[in-house]
């Protein structure tokens, strides 16, 4: 690994700043390590529902990033650090919460000096229906310049490119969206998601991509509404219980990013509605691949605080995905992803 390049005035506001190692400590001043603030307070498990234990710890922009990278196969710091992008102190947090909330484990690869590697636990491995999903995604609707455009996934059983398709496990269904589910909310949901300090993206912008989606809570939650019915200001104030200001702000940016329509209710009316294009439809997949971790992981009576009932089969949805070129349901041994070339991206 060559030297960590840092640009203006990041370097300006490293060299005035703490040092931290790889394992979040700072040291700096005597070589007396202090552990770096978590960028949250400890989760009461007992009294959040699963999929709001589940926003809360992927919620977060850099997360989801670090996540996808260790999952695609770059699992030490350095590595992690020079690909995202991101800062030191930024990346020792985010890597020591996801092993605190057991998605990945520390393992040491070299003893002099001491260095580690980020490896997937099996609850962090099984999170990779939801790393498809928004790989998915993003390769649909985000823009070739989109750091991933380059990522290709082959589906080995048959050894084509695959373009993953959202499905139902129970009945064999393809070609699923939120329009052949019905949603329902538990008010425990709305009230873990209300009662976490809401953070916006710091490059929240057009184009935008699903990491930064995932990466602000009032705009998961915004689009969970809309997905399960609210098309209307007030409906998604009365549900959600968001402020005029924030709720203005979150349905303005999906305008504006392709993700909502504004319509009027009627010809010639002054109120609006918001409507998912196909685009905000199509993140569906995304949350509910979520949604189903969590019930694996997070929840003691299958519960998860919000309930997907697929109307044609009348079963809880069971995510899965099949592959559009033979059709064989994706698996995780049979999944490969790979690098192609920045240039052919370009020339799509």
């Amino acid at each position: 690994m060559g030297v960590h390049a840092v640009r203006g005035q990041i370097q300006e506001w490293v060299s005035a700043s703490p040092i931290y190692n790889e394992e979040g400590c700072n040291v700096a001043a005597n070589n007396k390590p202090t552990l770096a603030q978590s960028p949250t307070d400890s989760i009461d498990h007992e009294s959040k529902s699963a999929l709001g234990r589940a926003l809360v710890t992927l919620g977060d922009m850099w997360t989801v990033r670090i996540l996808r990278s260790v999952f695609l196969g770059t699992r030490r710091f350095q590595e992690l650090r020079d690909e995202l992008d991101i800062s030191d102190p930024v990346l020792s947090r985010r890597l020591r919460n996801l092993v605190e909330a057991g998605l990945l484990e520390r393992v040491r690869y070299q003893t002099n000096p001491t260095r580690h590697e980020y490896l997937p636990t099996e609850s962090g491995t099984d999170l990779w229906r939801i790393m498809v999903a928004i790989w998915a995604w993003d390769r649909t609707w985000a823009s070739p310049r989109h750091r991933d455009a380059h990522i290709e996934l082959t589906h080995q059983a048959c050894g084509h490119q695959a373009q993953p398709i959202f499905g139902c496990g129970h009945c064999g269904a393809i070609g699923l969206t939120a329009r052949d589910v019905r949603g329902s909310v538990d008010d425990r949901l709305l009230l873990d998601v209300r009662s976490e300090r809401s953070r916006r993206s710091p490059v929240m912008s057009t184009p935008i991509d699903a990491s930064e989606v995932l990466g602000d809570r009032w705009s998961t939650l915004v689009l969970s509404d809309a997905l399960t019915g609210s098309h209307r200001f007030g409906d998604f104030q009365d549900r959600i219980n968001i402020s005029p200001v924030t709720l203005t702000d979150r349905l303005n940016l999906f305008v504006e990013t392709g993700l909502m329509s504004r319509e009027a209710i009627s010809s010639g009316a002054r109120r609006q509605e918001y409507r998912l294009t196909p685009k905000g439809l199509d993140i569906f997949s995304v949350f509910a691949t979520i949604n189903s971790w969590a019930r694996q992981w997070l929840s003691e009576n299958g519960s998860t605080g919000l309930s997907l009932t697929h109307i044609s089969c009348g079963s809880e949805l069971e995510p899965r995905f099949t592959c559009n070129t033979c059709n064989g349901v994706l698996v995780l041994e049979d999944l490969h992803f790979e690098a192609a070339d920045r240039s052919e991206v370009n020339d799509r």
